[in-house]
């Protein structure tokens, strides 16, 4: 074919050139020899060839050669075809500046293209400056392509503006397009309530909306308030009656989420059982709804009929995650690792999510192996620049006690968020490194970021933890005067201990005296707390006495109290406390340990083993120990 191409390439018949051309236009390579420059049809041709195989960057490398060979080429036709090839804002701007050399910049194809291209883009001004110098006689499509530029903007209220002059404008009327791309403007920038107003003020204007209108305004029913579900019912059997629910499966998807997202979970299993068809995203809709609303077994068992159901669907990344991410949520990380683990012999790659979620599971239970595992494959699969990854990163490391390596990703972060500098000042807190969390808090101050209550509350425990009263009195004001950020319950508790933990027992007191919201029992305890350390029987009985009359009745806050009597020597009411507490029917849990052995975490309480780990050699260990402990100790007595 190319050979032809190029055996007739000097001759004078253009029909036999452009036959020619059409033929080899279904190829992938860019054509060697080119049409000729008197006519630009077959130039025309091969561009739409290229834009119809999705093929854009050989589109573009056809109009950028047209134009080197011959400026003045490109017509109506030709700028359109390019604008739709082009994949970024500087791009449009050089096929914009050649519409305006060529003087085609006002005809209506290449207007509405380049209007569409900022759209694409997101570059809501420029498509402004386009629309206003398009011709009399704007069409409904220019008005929609305007008002989605602003969606894409999150600029809803330009886009209400563009709305109000369509709407006076008696040009183009709006109709259902118009409609649903205004009620994306405002869901995308989250304000759900005027999602709503605006889809009753449509069906007021005598539009009866479509598809596309009721996914969104379902999208916005979880976000109503006290009248979400019944604002979601009604939209739902307004879906039914226009029969959009069984005509759209995104519509179907959109219902599963909205009640799932309501925990009305009898609701979106019975319109996931009800759908017709089913796709990925009505599995993954119902299996993350049960995972929100701490179903987890549930989202598991759902997770199980996706892969035996035989349908040409079977569970992908998103599935495995919201599971992972449920039981996560749920407290039963163990759970959330073995899922991970069975994810993995799938053969299935995690996304960032699923790596944030195992991340957190591996730093409540401290599985800093694991943990380590986890980074080595988020920096082989380039998955270590992630923000989310990062700050999970950071977290793991700090709870499993290696706070330098946390500092090590922190200070590799090339863009750190508020949520990077709350992770690492977290992880100095807890373990009581008070004058690093202070001079990284200087350091947020110099990067211009805002603290919030979490960047409070950890500085304010780090200096709890070092005794450091005069910075956390300093914080504490600084936080409301200076940040404007409310004291919380537990920036209060943060205080109390911090000035309970220094033997300031009375300090302590007054400042829960002077809260302007009732003292929780954390709060309580943290004084309490500081009583024992202080053996301060008289303030332990006034301190008691008020959580005794909050009527608020928790195990935590009888143990303490037991202990406290107990450590003064009160053994008469550290027994009546007890019985109390077994009168009211409070019940300790158990403390749990934990222990990681071949990537795996196994939880024991105290008399048991799990039945996975070899009982026997462990109790053979222990009393190996033991008889070493009592060998060691006679050791020392025997001299004496």
């Amino acid at each position: 074919m190319y050979s032809r191409l190029r055996a007739t390439a000097s001759r004078p018949c253009n029909r036999q050139r452009r036959g020619i051309l059409s033929a080899v236009a279904g190829g992938d390579q860019p054509i060697a020899h080119l049409p000729p420059t008197n006519c630009a049809v077959p130039w025309n041709r091969l561009l739409r060839s290229h834009i119809c195989r999705s093929r854009p960057d050989l589109a573009l490398a056809l109009y950028r050669r047209m134009r080197a060979l011959s400026p003045a080429l490109p017509n109506s036709y030709t700028l359109p075809l390019a604008l739709r090839a082009a994949s970024s804002s500087r791009t449009v701007s050089a096929v914009h500046a050649h519409a305006l050399h060529l003087g085609l910049h006002a005809h209506p194809d290449v207007a509405g293209q380049l209007l569409a291209a900022y759209a694409r883009n997101g570059h809501a001004a420029e498509a402004r400056h386009v629309f206003d110098a398009m011709p009399a006689g704007r069409t409904t499509m220019s008005w929609n392509t305007l008002i989605s530029a602003y969606s894409a903007c999150c600029d809803p209220d330009s886009a209400m503006a563009a709305f109000a002059r369509m709407s006076s404008a008696t040009e183009a009327p709006p109709d259902s397009v118009t409609w649903t791309t205004l009620l994306s403007a405002h869901a995308r920038c989250g304000k759900h309530p005027v999602v709503l107003q605006l889809f009753g003020d449509m069906h007021g204007s005598g539009c009866e909306g479509n598809a596309e209108s009721v996914a969104v305004a379902l999208s916005a029913c979880p976000y109503a308030g006290d009248l979400a579900l019944a604002k979601g019912r009604a939209i739902h059997g307004y879906g039914v009656v226009k029969g959009v629910v069984r005509g759209y499966l995104f519509v179907t998807n959109s219902l599963v989420c909205m009640y799932g997202k309501l925990g009305e979970m009898d609701d979106a299993r019975k319109v996931f059982r009800d759908a017709g068809e089913k796709n990925t995203v009505t599995w993954n809709a119902l299996i993350s709804s049960y995972a929100a609303a701490g179903m987890c077994d549930e989202a598991f068992d759902v997770l199980v009929q996706m892969e035996l159901s035989g349908d040409m669907v079977a569970p992908n990344v998103v599935s495995w995650s919201a599971v992972i991410g449920g039981f996560g949520s749920s407290r039963d990380n163990g759970r959330a690792l073995e899922l991970f683990r069975q994810m993995q012999l799938q053969r299935l790659s995690p996304n960032v999510v699923t790596l944030a979620n195992v991340l957190s599971a591996c730093a409540e239970l401290l599985a800093l192996r694991l943990g380590r595992e986890v980074h080595a494959h988020v920096s082989r699969s380039m998955l270590d620049r992630h923000s989310l990854v990062e700050n999970g990163l950071i977290n793991m490391y700090a709870k499993c006690g290696r706070v330098a390596l946390a500092r090590k990703v922190f200070n590799c972060m090339k863009s750190k968020d508020l949520v990077s500098w709350n992770s690492m000042l977290a992880g100095y807190g807890m373990h009581g490194l008070c004058d690093d969390a202070l001079a990284l808090f200087k350091d947020m101050a110099r990067a211009k970021v805002g603290p919030d209550g979490v960047t409070f509350v950890a500085v304010l425990s780090a200096c709890s933890h070092a005794g450091r009263v005069s910075e956390g009195r300093r914080l504490f004001d600084q936080m409301q005067l200076e940040h404007k950020v409310s004291p919380s319950m537990e920036h209060y508790t943060c205080m109390v201990d911090l000035l309970g933990r220094a033997g300031l027992l009375k300090e302590a007191s007054d400042l829960i005296e002077t809260m302007p919201i009732g003292a929780d029992l954390c709060v309580w305890g943290a004084l309490l707390n500081s009583c024992r350390i202080h053996g301060d029987a008289a303030m332990a009985e006034a301190t008691i006495e008020k959580v005794l009359q909050t009527g608020a009745e928790t195990t935590g806050n009888h143990t303490l109290i037991t202990n406290l009597y107990a450590a003064c020597g009160m053994w008469d009411d550290s027994k009546r406390v007890r019985v109390m507490t077994r009168e009211a029917g409070l019940r300790k849990n158990p403390g749990q340990s934990w222990i990681e052995m071949k990537n795996k975490v196994f939880a024991f309480v105290a008399g048991s083993v799990p039945p996975s780990l070899p009982g026997a050699e462990i109790f053979w260990v222990l009393d190996d120990l033991y008889r070493e402990m009592e060998g060691e100790r006679h050791a020392v007595e025997d001299p004496i």
